[in-house]
């Protein structure tokens, strides 16, 4: 009996250790393979880390040749727009070059001479100031010229050529320029030169007839002579003098001139007449041009929209000042550069 119980304890005894054993075995190789997993899962992290790094550099790298790519869009765009102001000004400067080669008619295209008659002057008081104000012999000049103010932008031109005690000529249009009149005072106390480009600007009016034009300038005239007591002389044809048909502009000079007005057209253009002109487009035109004519009378805009020539006056007005020239208004007594000679007409 006490055989049987010691043989069923070792047998029993047996089982738990082959048990324990198994369960033993089984740890360890649940162990191995946690150690491997935990390996692999160490690995993995190490190499999704990696990854995202990576990932993150070419995210830079993507940004930085995005902002390449838009940084050499914009430089191209800035180039075709200074292509395009590049070509609106040759385009200028070609129609410049026709109107000095190909000469003017005596006026073929028809219509009614104008003869003065003083029992039939429809504008008694429209005639010019004198001044007696001769430049100086041998005197670098430049001639700064603005169409189309008063705006908002004439007192920041004004403080700019204050400070190069740069005094300017200034060709007023009236229509839609009333509520900045304030600035034809300012532009005369300044000591600079108020002179007309129109009251309309409105080619189709102005030069339909001799009476158009008068009747047109002599509005522009009053307000000018009414807002600051100033007698206007000189005078832009809108467009220049080569605008309009030959007969009637010829008419119109003629007139004009009889009743004491110089009109003035331009040497070099800035070319700001364009939208497309960018500000560096302004500063080559002059600065390129200035020292290749006798006389250089400068055509540049102050009217509404004209930023771009605000822009670029303080480089135009540093290079100028530094070459010598010496800032001047126009009056009768400048030899006045005109696209339909007036000293041609009998």
């Amino acid at each position: 009996m006490k055989k049987k119980t010691v043989f069923i304890y070792a047998a029993g005894a047996t089982v738990l250790l082959a048990a324990f054993a198994a369960l033993g075995y089984q740890y360890t190789v649940l162990d191995s393979r946690f150690q491997t997993l935990e390996t692999q899962a160490a690995q993995l992290q190490e190499s999704n880390s990696s990854l995202n790094s990576q990932l993150e550099a070419a995210s830079v790298q993507l940004k930085e040749n995005m902002s390449q790519l838009e940084d050499n869009a914009s430089k191209l765009k800035e180039q075709e727009e200074y292509m395009e102001g590049q070509k609106d000004y040759i385009s200028q400067l070609s129609e410049q070059i026709d109107s000095f080669t190909e000469g003017d008619t005596d006026g073929e295209d028809g219509g009614e001479a104008w003869e003065y008659d003083p029992s039939q002057d429809a504008y008694p008081d429209l005639y010019a100031a004198t001044k007696e104000d001769a430049p100086k012999v041998g005197t670098k000049y430049v001639y700064l010229t603005f169409d189309d103010g008063p705006s908002p932008l004439t007192p920041k031109v004004l403080d700019l050529l204050d400070e190069y005690n740069a005094k300017a000529t200034f060709f007023v249009v009236q229509k839609n320029n009333e509520e900045y009149e304030e600035y034809l005072s300012e532009i005369v106390k300044r000591g600079h030169v108020l002179a007309l480009h129109s009251y309309s600007h409105n080619y189709n009016e102005i030069y339909r007839s001799v009476d158009a034009f008068l009747a047109d300038y002599e509005k522009v005239y009053d307000w000018v002579k009414e807002k600051t007591g100033y007698t206007p002389s000189l005078f832009r044809f809108p467009g220049g003098s080569n605008n309009g048909s030959s007969y009637v502009g010829h008419q119109i000079i003629k007139e004009m001139t009889r009743r004491g007005f110089t009109y003035f057209d331009w040497s070099v253009s800035s070319g700001d007449g364009s939208n497309l002109t960018t500000t560096q487009n302004i500063i080559d035109n002059i600065c390129t041009h200035v020292g290749t004519v006798e006389l250089p009378i400068v055509l540049m805009h102050d009217g509404s929209g004209k930023e771009a020539t605000l822009a670029a006056l303080p480089s135009v007005l540093k290079y100028l000042s530094e070459e010598g020239y010496e800032f001047r208004s126009l009056d009768q007594y400048v030899e006045p550069v005109q696209f339909r000679k007036a000293s041609s007409i009998e």
